[in-house]
């Protein structure tokens, strides 16, 4: 009983992770106001079992966010984590989403936007700031736009080099099949596979089907997908 108890305890914990030192002391106060069961601590001081108090609210160096994050997970995986930081890239979003941090905010924020934070974090929901999440979107839909780009195969060239079935046959080399495999595909003998290989490797002007592979890849004709 007094294990799960003990468990249960630290499960409710929050920390606050703070990269500006100064403010650590404003948000303590704040918390306070609000009456809340709030302590400032150093880091190191999470390993420790003596703490009683609900909410924690640490000075973190910006380089130290995530492994400082991920510390604090894989000592408690249901401690709750809020990252208070004055920039924030993509990437790293990313990457702090994936240690299971609970809530991502930029540093400039107010008292009201603050207590936001924290609630929605007690009711076991990920927050993220507004600011941030429009920099995602842009992320995303610059990384969706490059993957139609590439997808976006120049057909046309390869159309007027080699006949359908010869890109067919040159879709699967690209995948690594060999002639069996590809005339099992198809529902061609091998001995057909291999004469449209031989067609291939001509029209390209290369000397063999790996070549042949790197030259449609290299010219967008085909993708390794």
């Amino acid at each position: 009983m007094f294990a799960n108890n003990l468990l249960n305890h630290q499960e409710n914990k929050t920390f606050i992770f703070v990269e500006n030192a100064l403010f650590v002391s404003g948000i303590c106060t704040i918390l306070e106001n609000y009456k809340m069961d709030v302590k400032k601590i150093d880091f190191h001081q999470i390993n420790t079992f003596e703490l009683d108090e609900t909410y924690f609210i640490c000075y973190v160096k910006n380089e130290e966010m995530e492994k400082k994050s991920q510390l604090v997970k894989l000592r408690n995986r249901k401690a709750n984590v809020i990252i208070l930081k004055n920039n924030l890239d993509y990437n790293e979003i990313v990457r702090l989403i994936s240690i299971g941090v609970n809530a991502i905010c930029l540093a400039d924020i107010d008292e009201q936007y603050l207590i936001q934070i924290i609630k929605q974090v007690q009711n076991g929901h990920f927050f993220l700031d507004s600011r941030l999440t429009n920099k995602i979107i842009q992320e995303n839909n610059r990384l969706i736009e490059d993957s139609k780009k590439r997808k976006e195969l120049d057909y046309r060239s390869m159309k007027n080099l080699l006949t359908r079935r010869e890109i067919e046959i040159l879709q699967l080399l690209a995948q690594g099949y060999s002639n069996i495999q590809i005339g099992t595909e198809l529902f061609i003998s091998s001995k057909t596979v291999k004469n449209h290989v031989s067609n291939i490797i001509h029209k390209l002007q290369v000397s063999d089907r790996l070549n042949a592979v790197i030259l449609a890849v290299k010219n967008n004709w085909i993708t390794l997908e």
